[in-house]
């Protein structure tokens, strides 16, 4: 021990015998930008919270935030006791003074005068170049601490808080003409080294640098300022940073230049819209001779009738129409169908077309083949063209009784059976323009009484919003 403090001393008596020229200079081309300028939140609660309330009111006096300007859908912010405070999440803002949380406030976080508190870290990317060329010398950044708690995780209202719970650190400069870095060291307010007021970060370095060269200093993770005493929302509070360049370690790394420049924190801006729920849901003819679920349409349909004409007996003919829906509804929508009754004489209840069963098995609910003409009635089926989801489409192999991939088929749903509308085709979110081909088919028998047979099918495009 008694020979390092002997070192010292002839070190200190050296360099008071040869002292180093203190002609400061100004480094130039100097600013500190930072990754961002958001100012933390650092407010109160309001009176009048109970346990498991989502609706939030902060204090409008006596905090550095006494709004919910700088408050975001998203945001993640502590309420409570400032060192026993939970975690919440924003759901929306609801005026200037209250907001919403995405679950209930808990018993221990409902006093008035608990911590409101959002924290907004920054990355500090200084660049600079050097006036002077300093052997063995380092370069220091000065960034503001504030003067109540500013090492303690929670914003201040004048200056960065140093928090290492979130990593505070420095990255030494590279190049610049010298042999080697040392590594940058990081040191709050009032530690070893550090005076007072700011904190400290350091790079020393090996060899000389090069007085032409542009360094970057990086300082990661300081907490940015809640909002200053009088400060006026939407109007920037600025804070001076210092850069300085030291001597070496005979001078005690002097300071030799220095060059301060501003930087300015301010509040983000909400820029809010609102949308509109939308859906759309069109049906579009098929012409006659195009194809659709693999048959070929004998006759063309309009967008509001399927004319199906003259029947020859035991014979299918085919129509279709292209159903499309569009909606910005965040869960999606279904299309589902259902037809008024089985296609009567005259429109009446008593002589039917029946509705087909298929080559045995098709229901409502059930698909089956259909490739028999003689299996006389009347169905339909789906061929997807660009939507989410399908409930089956014309080609399936699997499912119900269908194993060819010809004409996989149902019937509709009838309100006078009491049966419920099926679902055709679906999608769990937004949608842009979304196709499905609804084929028709009808076969006939000799025994069918002649005359004009007709019924109406309801489709309905259902969005989630």
């Amino acid at each position: 021990m008694k020979k390092f403090i002997a070192s010292l001393t002839i070190a200190s008596l050296l360099a008071f015998t040869f002292p180093h020229q203190l002609t400061s200079a100004n480094l130039t081309a100097v600013a500190d930008t930072l990754s961002t300028s958001r100012l933390s939140f650092y407010g109160s609660l309001g009176v009048g919270h109970t346990a498991g309330v989502s609706l939030i009111k902060i204090s409008t006096t006596g905090m550095p935030s006494t709004s919910t300007a700088n408050l975001f859908t998203g945001d993640t912010v502590l309420i409570g006791d400032a060192y026993t405070a939970s975690t919440y999440t924003v759901d929306n803002i609801y005026d200037t003074d209250e907001f919403t949380i995405t679950s209930g406030l808990g018993s221990g976080d409902n006093d008035s005068g608990d911590l409101v508190i959002a924290t907004r870290s920054a990355t500090h990317t200084v660049t600079f170049t050097p006036a002077s060329s300093i052997a063995n010398g380092a370069f220091r950044i000065l960034i503001p601490s504030g003067t109540n708690g500013n090492s303690d995780g929670i914003p201040n209202h004048d200056g960065f808080d140093y928090s290492t719970s979130v990593g505070v650190g420095a990255t030494a400069p590279t190049g610049g003409g010298v042999t080697s870095w040392e590594s940058a060291t990081a040191t709050a307010s009032g530690g070893t080294g550090c005076t007072a007021g700011n904190h400290c970060f350091e790079a020393r370095y090996n060899g000389t640098n090069n007085a032409s060269g542009t360094f970057t200093f990086y300082i990661n993770r300081l907490i940015n300022p809640a909002p200053a005493t009088g400060h006026t929302a939407g109007s920037a509070d600025t804070y001076t940073v210092t850069i300085q360049h030291l001597g070496d370690r005979l001078s005690n790394y002097a300071v030799i230049d220095s060059t301060t420049v501003k930087i300015a924190v301010v509040e983000s801006v909400r820029v809010t819209a609102t949308v509109d729920p939308t859906i759309t849901f069109t049906l579009a003819a098929v012409g006659v001779g195009s194809t659709a679920c693999g048959a070929t349409a004998d006759v063309s349909s309009t967008a509001t009738a399927v004319p199906f004409g003259t029947m020859a007996l035991n014979t299918f003919k085919n129509l279709a129409q292209k159903l499309t829906v569009s909606t910005n509804a965040v869960g999606g929508y279904s299309v589902t169908a259902i037809e008024n009754d089985q296609l009567g004489k005259d429109g009446g209840t008593t002589t039917f077309i029946a509705d087909a069963s298929g080559d045995g098995a098709m229901t409502h609910e059930t698909q089956d083949d259909w490739h028999t003409a003689t299996q006389n009635g009347f169905g339909y089926s789906l061929q997807n063209a660009d939507a989410a989801a399908i409930v089956f489409q014309y080609s399936d192999t699997s499912g119900g009784s269908c194993t060819t991939g010809t004409f996989c088929a149902k019937r509709f749903a009838a309100t006078a059976d009491a049966e419920t509308a099926q679902s055709l085709f679906s999608s769990t979110t937004v949608a842009d323009a979304e196709d499905v081909y609804s084929c028709y088919r009808l076969s006939v028998g000799a025994t069918q009484a002649a005359g004009d047979y007709e019924n109406n099918i309801t489709y309905t495009a259902t969005a989630t919003f």
